[in-house]
């Protein structure tokens, strides 16, 4: 599925995390490395006393590592690379593939197919964010646009799993990071993590409050300025943070921009005057699949979603600077005053 711009959110540490931590679980603990594409980044801030926090991290990105094994699209090896070879004969998938899969059906049948995890064929098409980024020829990009139908994934009570269309192709990418973070968050509490960032590339989870019990202030970043311009500023405590945007991952040819967020319907990146949309969920796989959704669906219909949805908030941005936010944000998103945006309707 589509993949997350790297580096779409700024996190604020406002409120100086790494110094108020220190004073309880001595200086905090981060470490990096390169997988599922992007740089994932892991900061632990306050742990049981008698945690190794180095061994930790090492067996958090173990599980990552483990997981993309599992899912990636470009790992002849891994179930759905499996999936997508064996086509209408099927491929008995294991327990996390399963999983992932169910759950992008899930977000492909509430987004009513404009998240749908058979956009394979389209995605290696475009080749957006690869060395063969181009536009496809109109037979090419109407035979990809004939696989795209999640209602023609047959999953069996035995794990069984069959594209019953020969064009489909599976590709999880657009919620397999938001899936490894849940991974990683589930992994760190129970081994007594309290407090702590997981950035997957842009996707972002964090654990507990700050050390005054604050919830944690994050900048959301501005998709018409370098990184580290943020927009505006949300409070939030144990969510994920997920941004879709249109502005970092693309190719131009003929002075236009094709960027990353592809349209299941025309088979072309999704101009619909929306350039960012980013959800917080307590969940972040959830918020990942969202973030790609609501962003397809437009302002009209993606805020109608967007409130419909208990325990979800939702930040979209347009093309003429004009900020919507979910009702349940109010009071909880800040606007920076002087970044030229403005909340639209009556919003304060």
């Amino acid at each position: 599925m589509i993949k997350k711009n790297q580096n779409l959110i700024l996190l604020l540490l406002i409120g100086s995390l790494f110094i108020s931590c220190a004073e309880k679980a001595g200086e905090p603990v981060t470490a990096s490395e390169f997988l599922l594409g992007t740089t994932c980044v892991i900061t632990l801030s306050d742990w049981e006393k008698d945690a190794d926090p180095d061994s930790l991290l090492n067996e958090a990105f173990h599980k990552i590592a483990e997981m993309e094994q599992q899912l990636s699209v470009n790992i002849e090896t891994s179930d759905i690379a499996r999936i997508n070879a064996g086509g209408d004969e099927g491929f008995a998938a294991g327990p996390m593939a399963l999983d992932v899969l169910k759950q992008a059906i899930e977000i492909a049948e509430l987004s009513e197919g404009r998240f749908d995890p058979s956009i394979g064929g389209l995605v290696a098409l475009w080749g957006i964010g690869t060395e063969n980024a181009g536009i496809p020829g109109e037979d090419e990009i109407s035979t990809a646009l004939s696989g795209i139908n999640y209602k023609e994934i047959t999953i069996e009570d035995s794990g069984l799993v069959i594209l019953e269309n020969p064009n489909a192709a599976l590709d999880l990418g657009g919620i397999a990071k938001g899936y490894a973070a849940d991974l990683v968050r589930e992994f760190l509490t129970s081994r007594g993590v309290r407090r702590g960032i997981i950035n997957l590339g842009g996707n972002v989870l964090v654990l507990g409050r700050k050390e005054n019990r604050e919830p944690w202030r994050i900048g959301i970043q501005d998709p018409r300025e370098p990184r580290g311009e943020y927009l505006g500023i949300v409070e939030v405590d144990e969510k994920a943070i997920v941004t879709s945007g249109v502005y970092e991952r693309f190719f131009m040819e003929d002075g236009v921009r094709y960027h990353h967020i592809l349209d299941t319907r025309t088979g072309y990146p999704v101009r619909n005057g929306v350039i960012s949309t980013t959800v917080i969920h307590d969940r972040s796989v959830i918020a990942d699949g969202l973030s790609t959704s609501l962003f397809a669906m437009g302002i009209e219909k993606g805020m109608e979603l967007a409130n419909s949805l208990e325990d979800t908030n939702v930040i979209m941005i347009d093309e003429d600077n004009r900020v919507y936010i979910t009702d349940n944000l109010t009071g909880s998103f800040q606007l920076n005053a002087s970044s030229g945006y403005t909340l639209a309707g009556n919003q304060n």
